[in-house]
């Protein structure tokens, strides 16, 4: 591993990104891993992945940031329609492409009182994330599996939707490992 490498993510998404400043979360595991990790983030509360594409910074950021990976968390209560979410993706896909980065979809999770959505969610973001090879971190895949293991650890806010400060870095360790594992493959 190449200590002290410096390491650039931007996180696009919304209020699940911005909570308890997740990014924040990913760039202190990054520099616990050597790598001098800055975090950029557009994040907006209740925006959908295809709002993002209408917004000249979020283009500008992506094509000239010069950033190693792009986080994208598509909106998720309520999650859907999956072609509006896919055709987005794409887009910033095709602008992750051109600059040279790397994509990594953010698979959120489903509502405290909605666990049958989450399979969709699941679906929904594997097969993006498969379609052109991206970079999948599959929170919602795990939380809650996680949840029942450690029922003490609340990784809820009070709300029902978002995640608590321990569910914020929840998210960050598996986008941390997700980020992580393609470094050590690609450095090899």
């Amino acid at each position: 591993m190449t200590k002290n490498k410096k390491l650039r993510i931007l996180f696009i998404g919304n209020s699940h990104t911005y909570f308890n400043d997740m990014p924040g979360m990913v760039a202190v595991r990054a520099r616990e891993c050597g790598y001098d990790c800055e975090v950029t983030m557009i994040a907006h509360g209740g925006w959908f992945l295809a709002q993002h594409l209408d917004e000249p910074d979020v283009r500008f950021n992506i094509v000239y940031g010069h950033y190693d990976y792009v986080v994208l968390q598509e909106h998720s209560h309520p999650f859907g329609p999956e072609d509006v979410f896919f055709d987005a993706v794409r887009k910033l896909n095709a602008w992750i492409r051109e600059a040279g980065s790397k994509t990594v979809v953010y698979m959120t999770w489903a509502k405290k009182d909605e666990e049958y959505n989450q399979q969709r969610m699941i679906d929904a973001h594997k097969q993006i994330a498969e379609e052109f090879g991206a970079l999948l971190a599959p929170v919602g895949e795990n939380w809650w599996s996680y949840m029942k293991s450690w029922p003490n650890l609340e990784l809820y806010y009070e709300d029902g939707a978002h995640a608590s400060e321990a569910g914020s870095d929840f998210a960050a360790k598996y986008i941390w490992d997700t980020i992580y594992t393609d470094l050590m493959r690609t450095s090899l």
